[in-house]
């Protein structure tokens, strides 16, 4: 069967309200910090679905006509001055006409020039700024700060900060410190700092040995309600002529543990096959995913030892591995001991190949955590 319309399950992007699933409370959440002029930080999981959270709530700010919005995804910046050429190229993409931007642009900036390129991935307007030092950079940060406060006198603006933990990184000294001073001067600006590093996130927050000690509310964003999200998922199916059988979703977000992306590939991968969802389609559909994953999760064998690949397939298999020093936990997983089961615990979290929720320990990629569960290793002493 041809599927001619667009597949309902969004795995990247955010397309709308329609293919948005719930988050009704955290939307008001966000939207009712914001409009009393606090700022908050959205704390997750990577994949749960921050990024499409803040674009839905993005979406009903603008419908309001509120607020303008400038979203930052700055995981892969290295240091202050990717900061600021992505602040500086959001800031010149906001509406106005070309013209008007550069002659802005021209003026606000007294010691670095602004230099305007096309990007050629995506065709818009990008901008960077060829900073000398660190000086420069701190100066050109606040330039832009003033620049962002000007554009705010006319419409308060949101600025989502993704990843937001990756500042503690930068090379910069104090550089929390200095973003911290710089924000707080700002007038109808509000943040929303979000990022997957909870432990990071808590510390630069909750620490009050920390510039931002307190300056956010706190919202940890958890999995959809598995009620509400199964029945998202039957809708979408029999909106476009899928008949779903009974228990078949039910066991897919236990099986995705209802964890946001995983749940998505799942039902994108099942309504690609234009198939109606029966549990020997979803067999197959999830027996594909795997296989297609096998030759990179291998590769991660070759990075661990064999303890921490033993005692990593052990908190696979339990699913939720607790009292993991146990003897008994010990015996039934070919583990050594409880101080080497310790150091393993703490070097696969540093490598987020693990996570701990509620005293429990489990596999971050929930597909790499079901291969295991039914990987069978050979007999010691074969390959």
């Amino acid at each position: 069967m041809q599927i001619k319309s667009m597949n309902p399950f969004i795995i990247r992007e955010y397309k709308g309200k329609r293919y948005f699933c719930d988050r009704e409370k955290e939307t008001k959440s966000i939207i009712g910090a914001l409009q009393n002029g606090r700022d908050i930080t959205l704390v997750s999981l990577r994949k749960m679905g921050k990024t499409g959270l803040i674009m839905h709530t993005f979406e009903e700010l603008k419908k309001k006509n509120r607020f303008a919005t400038i979203y930052l995804d700055i995981y892969s910046t290295e240091n202050l001055k990717g900061l600021i050429n992505q602040l500086g190229t959001s800031l010149f993409r906001m509406k106005k006409t070309f013209g008007e931007k550069m002659e802005e642009f021209l003026h606000s900036f007294r010691y670095v020039r602004p230099i305007v390129s096309i990007d050629q991935l995506t065709g818009f307007p990008s901008v960077s700024f060829m900073i000398a030092d660190e000086k420069e950079a701190r100066n050109t940060l606040e330039e832009l700060f003033d620049l962002l406060c000007e554009r705010a006198k006319k419409i308060p603006i949101v600025i989502a900060i993704d990843e937001f933990q990756q500042i503690g990184n930068y090379p910069e000294k104090n550089i929390e410190a200095m973003i911290r001073g710089m924000i707080q001067t700002l007038s109808n600006v509000r943040f929303i700092f979000s990022g997957s590093n909870r432990t990071i996130l808590t510390r630069m927050f909750q620490d009050a040995t920390q510039p931002f000690y307190q300056s956010t509310d706190m919202l940890y964003l958890v999995e959809i309600d598995q009620p509400i999200y199964e029945k998202f998922i039957k809708a979408q199916f029999i909106k476009h002529s899928l008949q779903v059988e009974e228990g078949v979703i039910t066991e897919l977000l236990i099986w995705c543990r209802c964890h946001t992306w995983y749940v998505q590939y799942v039902c994108n991968k099942l309504y690609e096959t234009g198939k109606n969802i029966s549990k020997e389609n979803y067999t197959s559909v999830q027996r594909e995913i795997l296989t297609n994953r096998e030759p990179f999760y291998l590769e991660h064998r070759s990075m661990l030892t064999r303890h921490q690949w033993q005692l990593i397939k052990a908190i696979a298999r339990s699913d939720g591995a607790n009292m993991i020093t146990s003897g008994s936990f010990i015996k039934q997983n070919d583990l050594s001991n409880a101080s080497t089961i310790k150091r393993g615990i703490e070097s696969l979290l540093q490598k987020e190949m693990i996570f701990k929720k509620n005293e429990n320990f489990y596999v971050y990629d929930v597909f790499f955590s079901r291969w295991l569960e039914m990987r069978i290793d050979p007999p010691k002493g074969t390959t």
